[in-house]
């Protein structure tokens, strides 16, 4: 049983509701104790067990005292064995009753008292008598036990068997063996079917052969296309092969069943009617056949609104699968998750449902003005407990304002169980959940467009490949301006390779007049002087660093005074002998630096004497002097060299970087291209896991999704105007013909055509008459970052829904249908898939019972196997036939918001609040039961 987060409302037991105890003479170890008996059935980790004696009820008193103050549910009840038939049926009653009930059953099937335990035992009675006694007499519930081995159903002839299971009070019967329920097996000559049978039965006489086959694989056949409940029992074998009860076969083989958190006789009947949901047998489960979700709401608390009791918390519990808020007009369901709604701000997708965001707003806020509009006052506070990752966590909204403004604060139970304050900023953003109403779900019928960002949040790892995408699109921009950049600087090139050309015969004719070589000997002395400089600046920085080093290479005592006198002593001595050499490495380093000083000085000198620098001043004053001469005769042609070859050089310079950013420009035209590609294949991408996920999630015949890859026109037509920045009906004809030029074909090659007319028009070409005028000049005013956008703008994929109005028709678009069918299918696809809560406020409404109960009542439970769901309804088929683990009826009589009756479905208060709020009460239900009898 999930009992580690405890919560109300059905949940799975572990049951072995075929159990002997030492009451059957068949039952070997008769030192057993009660309490021996319950301990192994709770070390086996059973939650539900039967006591079922051959033939007796002595047996149940003892186990009921023993499991008393233990989780171990025990149901009273027999295992009968039928008149000359020998059939054996397991009658249970509830655990409320005891060993007199089940003896007072007895009684009635004429098994006398010197009969209890004997397996031999017959009572007269035949099956269909001892039924009748059962359930019309003493209130027991039946099940034919081990139907596919001896003293089961198989000597009941193929009409009686099939008339047997006709009743109303046949719902499930016990299967021994896997391999009866694989009708491929059902044929004569099965020899490892009969090898392994004659094995288990420990080498039976008479050994099971052909007509053994046949006679146990019948009734399993009948149980099967009866669709009844398929259970699995241990009837507790004392070891391996041997056909006596004893302790040891406990729990042994067992069969998952869901009920209310109360398990009772109508539970294990309830269970029976939904198999399929309700009946897990260890064949396909050995261990818990349901999973909580990650995320999961546990309860809401409201205190101080107008509309709750004064200073009583209105508390409303929930399960971790479907619960459904049911009740008259008038009882507030809906005002139950407006209060979870506001309590979140979830108001986002409400921005385009103006009436419904209106009436949101003017119920979550504090109550002002004449109309009293709002609930909440200065006290009120919501605490929503929600579950995630198996770690209880509270919610609670104060100083409530409105959905905007008010104080959250979240606390999660720690270990210790005690609640501790979460302070991360975002933290709230982890508890998300889905919430639909049904004029929502009417509004994504007409734009089905509205689900694609539904469907992308759903499908895992899609996001990645989106800002992937977003990444892509925001380096293929970046490339462009770099382009653009590239150009501008490129457009120069021909005037400076015009002008180095000037240059160059400027400083030829210079060359010509004997300067040159007179220049070129100054310019190469005075590379030289640089070099030797340089050489300079290193012994400088040499003496710099060994100065530095001296300055560092001081090091301080440390702290003895900690020390005991005697170690400070020796400690102080061995420190200052470090100290003391330090000293006088730092010593040796300061006349190191002397030396140094003393090498620059040599340096110094060697050049301030040497041929070179002698050369070197007589070329200056010889280069000087010349000058002088030549501008004393109005010639400055050295200044002009000079100038030349320095303005040369730079050009030069300039060029190659030219050159450079050429070839980069092509590199980047090539990634450019290349990202434009990544752009789409990402695209397309996105596409085909859309595609993927919706034939993922909707297997059946009634509903289907279609994803049209680049073929949403409004999407497209919207994300163009926001790009001209024309986001009104402005331009329409010259857009409706562009849309149509893309449109019209392959949308992927005919984007292409599209880019082309916006390209020529910034290029003033012609662009024949596809656009006017007047569209022409409003192109020609983009920016280049608007032309960037065009180019790589994709269409987004078109979302069609189709629907099957009947089983034999062909699928239509939804288009087409009817509000009721066009919520059916959009609510079908909003269940196909996800695994957040899901809040639906009376998503039936304009649906027809036929529609709810043939689509959205399955997709219903199989939606609550991942994901919670409560849903506000009208509807009995959401909470009946759904199914629900934890219904909550609101009382339509009080003034106030307040819970009537809350459980499941076994409850008789539940039972009748349904038929009175949803069928109008029993009386109107029955009368229309017999109108719809035909005789």
């Amino acid at each position: 049983m999930q009992n580690d987060i405890l919560f109300k409302g059905a949940r799975w037991y572990k049951c072995d509701l075929h159990l002997h105890t030492t009451s059957s003479l068949c039952f070997l170890d008769k030192t057993v104790t009660a309490k021996q008996w319950v301990d192994r059935a709770i070390e086996q980790g059973l939650d539900c067990v039967a006591v079922t004696d051959h033939n007796s009820s002595l047996g149940i008193s003892s186990i009921q005292d023993a499991a008393r103050g233990t989780k171990l549910v025990v149901f009273p009840g027999v295992e009968i064995t039928c008149d000359t038939s020998k059939i054996h049926l397991l009658i249970l009653f509830d655990p409320s009753k005891g060993e007199e009930d089940v003896k007072s059953f007895l009684s009635k099937c004429d098994i006398e008292y010197t009969q209890y335990g004997q397996q031999d035992a017959t009572t007269t009675k035949s099956v269909f008598e001892i039924a009748d006694i059962a359930t019309a007499r003493s209130g027991a519930l039946i099940i034919p036990a081990h139907i596919d081995e001896y003293a089961g159903l198989n000597t009941l002839s193929a009409q009686n068997l099939e008339k047997f299971y006709s009743r109303d009070d046949i719902n499930a019967v016990q299967v021994v063996h896997k391999e009866f329920l694989d009708t491929s097996l059902q044929t004569s000559g099965n020899t490892d079917l009969k090898s392994f049978l004659n094995n288990y039965y420990n080498n039976p006489n008479p050994q099971i052969d052909d007509s053994f086959l046949k006679a146990w694989f019948t009734p399993v056949k009948y149980a099967l296309e009866n669709q009844l409940a398929i259970l699995t029992f241990s009837d507790n074998p004392h070891e391996p092969k041997n056909p006596k009860h004893g302790l040891w076969g406990i729990g042994r083989r067992f069969t998952w069943i869901k009920m209310d958190e109360c398990p009772s006789l109508e539970g294990l009947r309830q269970a029976f009617l939904l198999p399929d949901y309700r009946i897990k047998n260890d064949f396909d489960s050995n261990d818990t056949p349901y999973t909580k979700p990650n995320l999961w709401i546990k309860s809401i608390s409201i205190l101080n609104t107008t509309i709750t009791e004064e200073k009583i918390p209105l508390i409303i519990d929930f399960n971790p699968q479907l619960n459904t808020l049911i009740g008259g007009r008038g009882s507030g369901k809906s005002s139950i998750l407006r209060f979870i709604r506001g309590v979140f701000n979830k108001t986002s997708d409400l921005n385009e449902l103006k009436e419904i965001l209106e009436d949101h707003n003017e119920f979550y806020k504090k109550v002002s003005g004449r109309q009293k509009k709002g609930v909440l006052t200065d006290e009120s506070i919501i605490e929503i407990e929600f579950i995630r990752n198996e770690i209880p966590h509270k919610i609670i909204a104060s100083n409530i304002t409105d959905s905007k403004a008010q104080t959250i604060n979240i606390q999660k139970r720690n270990e210790e169980g005690i609640w501790e304050d979460i302070k991360d900023e975002g933290y709230i953003d982890f508890f998300e959940f889905e919430h639909y109403s049904q004029k929502q779900i009417y509004e994504i019928a007409q734009e089905p467009n509205a689900l694609r960002e539904r469907i992308d949040r759903a499908i895992e790892g899609l996001e990645k490949i989106k800002i992937d995408r977003e990444h892509i699109k925001k380096l293929f921009l970046e490339k462009s301006a770099a382009i653009r950049t590239a150009d501008v600087v490129i457009a120069g090139k021909g005037k400076i390779e015009t002008r180095i050309k000037d240059l160059e015969a400027n400083i030829k004719k210079l060359q010509q007049s004997g300067i040159a070589s007179l220049l070129k000997a100054k310019e190469t002395y005075t590379n030289q002087d640089h070099l030797i400089n340089a050489f300079r600046s290193e012994i400088e920085d040499r003496k710099n660093q060994i100065d530095q080093l001296a300055q560092n290479i001081k090091i301080e005592d440390f702290d003895t005074t900690i020390f005991s006198q005697t170690h400070e002593v020796e400690l102080k001595s061995a420190s200052k002998i470090v100290i003391v050499e330090f000293e006088n490495i730092k010593k040796s380093l300061e006349k190191l630096k002397e030396e140094v000083v003393q090498i620059k000085s040599g340096f110094e000198k060697s050049i301030n004497t040497s041929q070179w620098k002698k050369d070197l001043t007589r070329t200056s004053e010889e280069f000087f002097q010349k000058r002088e001469e030549l501008e004393k005769d109005g010639i400055d042609s050295i200044s002009s060299f000079e100038r030349f070859s320095m303005e040369k050089s730079e050009l030069e310079i300039e060029l190659e970087n030219i050159i450079a950013k050429n070839e980069t420009r092509k590199l980047d035209k090539k990634e450019r291209e290349r990202l434009r590609d990544e752009y789409l294949r990402l695209s397309k991408e996105i596409t085909d896991l859309r595609q993927k996920f919706v034939k993922g999630v909707l297997v059946g015949d009634k509903v289907k999704v279609n994803i049209k890859p680049f073929r949403n026109k409004v999407d497209f037509e919207a994300r163009l105007r926001t790009i001209l920045q024309r986001e009104n009906t402005s331009f329409q004809s010259d857009v409706d013909a562009l849309v149509e030029l893309c449109f019209n074909g392959n949308v992927e090659n005919k984007i292409k055509d599209l880019r082309s007319i916006f390209l020529k028009i910034k290029e003033n070409k012609d662009v024949g008459s596809i656009v006017s005028g007047f569209f022409v000049n409003l192109v020609r005013t983009l920016n280049d970052a608007q032309i960037d956008e065009i180019e790589l703008m994709l269409p987004e994929d078109e979302i069609e829904i189709q629907y099957k109005p009947t089983a034999t028709s062909t699928f239509r678009s939804l288009s087409t249908a009817s509000a009721g069918q066009k919520t059916t299918a959009i609510l079908t696809f909003i269940l196909s898939y996800g695994r957040l809560p899901l809040i639906l406020d009376q998503p039936e409404d304009d649906l027809d019972n036929r529609l709810v109960y043939e689509l959205i009542v399955d997709r219903l439970k199989q939606a609550k196997e991942r994901r919670q769901l409560i849903v506000v309804t009208h509807n009995a088929n959401v909470p009946v036939n759904g199914d629900a683990e934890f219904i909550v009826s609101m009382d339509t009589e009080s003034n106030t918001l307040k819970v009537l009756h809350s459980g499941t479905v076994e409850q008789a208060a539940i039972k009748k609040e349904i038929c009175d709020v949803m069928e109008g009460g029993e009386t109107a239900f029955e009368m229309r039961s017999k109108r719809y009898k035909s005789n």
